[in-house]
């Protein structure tokens, strides 16, 4: 099942669509609008891929998060079961003691 960023984000065209479709648009412009509008374009052509770039960092460093959290949801889990064990230890371990003390002369 999707999120709702992610079914957000796949609905929408990416900044390589866009980019070419001002491409396409670019060309159907006179010749002395064109000069003006490609260096336009080029100004977005970067701002885009500094975009991508962060994107994907986010998506690296979300994905890493996600991982760090399972491994944190494991570890609690066997951090339950290990105190759980230690509490019947030592619940064992008193009564033997008591029994020992109990039936010393």
């Amino acid at each position: 099942m999707q999120s709702s960023a992610q079914s957000l984000q796949t609905s929408q065209p990416s900044c390589a669509e866009n980019l070419a479709l001002l491409r396409q648009f670019a060309e159907l412009l006179p010749d002395d609008a064109q000069s003006s509008f490609r260096q336009t374009l080029a100004n977005l052509t970067q701002c885009c891929e500094k975009a991508e770039q962060r994107r994907e960092r986010d998506a690296q460093t979300l994905r890493f998060i996600q991982f760090a959290l399972e491994n944190l949801r494991v570890d609690a889990k066997y951090l339950a079961f290990d105190v759980e064990a230690t509490r019947r230890e030592n619940a064992r371990l008193s009564r033997l003691l008591e029994t020992f003390l109990n039936n010393e002369p």
